[in-house]
């Protein structure tokens, strides 16, 4: 029993997945081994970030845009490669309310601490709420806040001074993970969430220096496509910061667990490459010998 995130009832509250419970079955289904956690790459687990967040109502509010977004651009893109989605008003909702779930987790640690200053709680309390009368049905808009969708792609070159840095299993790293969470950079105020390549943002405020093109989903019936997407944005390090995990993950891995590991994709055989998996360490062993 508690309090609804969402309506603000007493009642008996459900275990709500943060990131739906589609995207674990499909990221445990395609793996060859076990879903790790990042804190603790040698504990295996075997379900998604759930909280007592919401009561059945509000779940069923979530549920119909849930169904529509797997069925119309999640299962179309990772199963099939799809790269042209028309969409109506059930992706935007879908967005908005898993962005909503980050960003509600999110502030209340930040009230707590002192990562962010006054202005970024201040415009992320703001947001939090604007986007809560929306899902509610209680507005027809969310005001500011922009969503956007960036489909990770394969990369075929990457430039710069410090390109070898960014490319450390690059396709593994973002394609075979899962992660929603708010962060501030500079005046840049968002939530993240990483699909399995199929990246979500949403701005509650963004710096001038940002741009983004044919990536933004507006209110309504409109046509994304998962090709000619550009960004430049603080975001991007969001994509070197989970490299830098992953890299972290593996090193911190026992022994024990990486020869667990090396025994599955053994008694895989030839069969591995089936996997997805095996496509991304082949994109991401080609990208290196250009360097």
């Amino acid at each position: 029993m508690g309090k609804c995130a969402l309506c603000e009832n007493e009642t008996e509250l459900q275990l709500s997945h943060i990131i739906p419970k589609f995207v674990g079955r499909h990221l445990k289904g395609t793996s060859i081994g076990n879903i790790r956690n990042y804190e603790n790459p040698n504990k295996i687990i075997q379900d998604l970030e759930k909280h007592y967040l919401l009561c059945h109502d509000c779940e069923e509010l979530f549920s119909a845009a849930e169904r529509w977004f797997a069925n119309n651009i999640f299962y179309p893109r990772l199963k099939n490669e799809e790269v042209n989605f028309d969409y109506d008003e059930h992706l935007h909702y879908f967005i908005s309310s898993l962005s909503w779930r980050s960003l509600y987790l999110d502030i209340i640690n930040f009230v707590t601490g002192d990562e962010i200053t006054i202005d970024a709680l201040e415009c992320l309390i703001k947001s939090e709420s604007v986007l809560k009368s929306y899902l509610r049905r209680k507005r027809n808009d969310i005001e500011n806040i922009e969503h956007h969708i960036f489909f990770f792609d394969r990369i075929k070159n990457v430039t710069g001074q410090n390109a070898d840095e960014f490319l450390r299993q690059p396709h593994v790293t973002v394609n075979r993970s899962v992660t929603s969470y708010t962060h501030c950079c500079g005046n840049t105020y968002f939530t993240i969430s990483n699909l399995m390549g199929i990246v979500l943002v949403t701005f509650y405020h963004k710096s001038e220096k940002e741009q983004w093109i044919n990536t933004r989903i507006k209110n309504g019936i409109g046509n994304i496509r998962a090709e000619n997407q550009r960004m430049t944005s603080v975001v991007g390090n969001e994509f070197s910061y989970w490299m830098s995990l992953a890299e972290e993950q593996m090193n911190n891995m026992s022994d024990l667990q990486k020869k667990k590991i090396m025994q599955k994709i053994k008694a895989v055989g030839e069969d591995i490459k089936k996997y997805d998996i095996y496509k991304d360490m082949q994109s991401d062993i080609e990208i290196m010998e250009k360097l």
